[in-house]
């Protein structure tokens, strides 16, 4: 499965959400949704519209996992972004007023207690 790494906060062990095989999955799944989705159209194209939904809400089932991995990595990098831009627009603020770096000294003993 995954590369594992321990977790230093519960004393586990847990598969890396970096690790190889969950973007193969991913690839996997929307390589079936394609499959799926390309069979659903041609079953509607020849008038089999039952049959068509079932292929293509299977299809959707394939391609639901890989559409939330992706949605959440950009959410990630949006997040990393918003943090790099945040700490551009306070730093100047915490070089210059102390009561700023009082503030931010209280976060962060908050957010590691």
């Amino acid at each position: 499965m995954g590369e594992h790494r321990p977790s230093r906060r519960l004393g586990t062990v847990r598969p890396s959400w970096f690790a190889w095989d969950n973007y193969l999955i991913g690839v996997i799944g929307l390589a079936f949704a394609v499959a799926f989705g390309t069979a659903a159209a041609i079953l509607a194209e020849a008038g089999h519209y039952p049959p068509a939904l079932a292929v293509a809400a299977f299809a959707l089932l394939f391609a639901a996992p890989a559409a939330v991995q992706a949605i959440g990595e950009l959410l990630a990098g949006l997040m990393l972004v918003g943090m790099l831009l945040g700490a551009i627009v306070l730093l100047p603020a915490l070089l210059l007023s102390p009561t700023v770096r009082r503030w931010a000294k209280r976060r962060w003993v908050r957010a590691t207690a």
